[in-house]
């Protein structure tokens, strides 16, 4: 091995904690100021030159699609690391079905249904302060959305406003198809790639599965971490150093090609995320692996950090415009800087009384 397996926890952890972080920010920059185009460039008298600094400065927070890319690149490597380094030994232990699918319900559904509380909760804080409108309140809450949401249909309707359980929706069907994945990926690593490819290849020749949808090609980028975690455990012999080309020539590619469609550039971001993990993993960048690993801590949490933070972020911003003489967002960030300042501890505190305890409780009968 490369690293050992405590020391590639913690820079993982530390590398999904930054992904957070920076998807936080983002989405605080998209509710609680005013949209670059309509306020900076439009309205540059109304900006001072501090707030002009933070214009620039949060400006740098305005990939979060490409964040999510990473998670999934991210999500696969560690979905199919342990079973990678089972499969690597010359005597592999048994595939349990019914483990695997106990141990991602425990991971996932606490934090779930605690997104599902918060919304409410803040949902009536602000009916009850400020006098809403709750026929407009009452419209997120059908009972479909409600189970779309709560058996994470892909392509369905978001109930409430937690925008980002999309992305968890996708999470979800890859967890279902990945025992599928891991027979054939057992059998032939290489094989293993076949249905991600070929769901991939409907999908971008116009077949849209119902419930399904984008989910059948971002299958395929999550894939590319279950392959990089086979060659890390050398199931597949390629030096994983070999990795780092890929993002040279994913950079090249998309510079090239700028104007192409979502599903080629979210691979080609894939590729390109696989290869500065696949850089990470080796020994030749550690101080960049001692830096991530400081961020570990935040990884921890960063599950209920991702799934949480867009309830409480639209809750300031309802807030904000109700007490704004205009109704309307501030020219200025200091919003995004304090809710982000605010907003990471509470979760924090969230965590620890539901993601925390349940995740200790999966540690006890695994």
């Amino acid at each position: 091995m490369i690293n050992t397996k405590e020391n590639t926890i913690k820079v993982l952890d530390g590398l999904r904690g930054i992904a957070a972080l920076y998807v936080l920010v983002h989405h605080a920059r998209l509710l609680l100021t005013q949209p670059y185009y309509q306020g900076f460039l439009k309205n540059p008298e109304q900006y001072n030159i501090i707030d002009k600094f933070l214009v620039y400065f949060f400006s740098l927070f305005k990939f979060g699609h490409e964040a999510v890319i990473l998670f999934f690149v991210l999500s696969g490597f560690v979905i199919h690391l342990n079973q990678a380094r089972t499969l690597a030994q010359p005597q592999s232990t048994k595939f349990s079905l019914k483990n695997y699918l106990f141990k991602r319900i425990v991971r996932i559904y606490p934090t779930l249904i605690t997104s599902f509380v918060l919304i409410v909760i803040l949902d009536f804080c602000y009916f009850f302060i400020h006098s809403g409108n709750w026929d407009v309140i009452s419209q997120k809450y059908s009972v479909a959305t409600f189970f779309y949401d709560f058996f994470l249909v892909p392509d369905s309707p978001i109930w409430g406003h937690n925008f980002p359980v999309w992305s968890l929706k996708h999470e979800w069907f890859f967890y279902l198809l990945y025992p599928l994945l891991f027979l054939v990926n057992k059998k032939n690593v290489f094989l293993g790639l076949f249905l991600p490819v070929l769901l991939y290849s409907l999908y971008i020749g116009g077949l849209k599965m119902p419930f399904i949808g984008a989910a059948c090609y971002t299958l395929l980028i999550w894939w590319l971490g279950s392959i990089l975690a086979d060659i890390y455990c050398q199931r597949i012999h390629i030096p994983i150093q070999w990795g780092a080309a890929l993002v040279p020539i994913s950079l090249v590619v998309i510079f090239i090609f700028k104007s192409i469609s979502t599903p080629f550039y979210d691979l080609l971001l894939g590729l390109l995320f696989t290869g500065v993990l696949a850089m990470i993993l080796t020994n030749k960048f550690s101080a960049l692996s001692r830096f991530l690993s400081k961020f570990s801590i935040i990884g921890t949490f960063s599950y209920s950090l991702y799934l949480l933070h867009f309830p409480i972020l639209s809750f300031f911003r309802l807030l904000i415009v109700d007490n704004s003489p205009t109704k309307s967002l501030p020219y200025h960030l200091w919003y995004v800087l304090i809710s982000c300042i605010i907003t990471v501890p509470v979760i924090y505190l969230i965590y620890y009384y539901t993601e925390r305890v349940a995740i200790n409780y999966k540690k006890k009968i695994s």
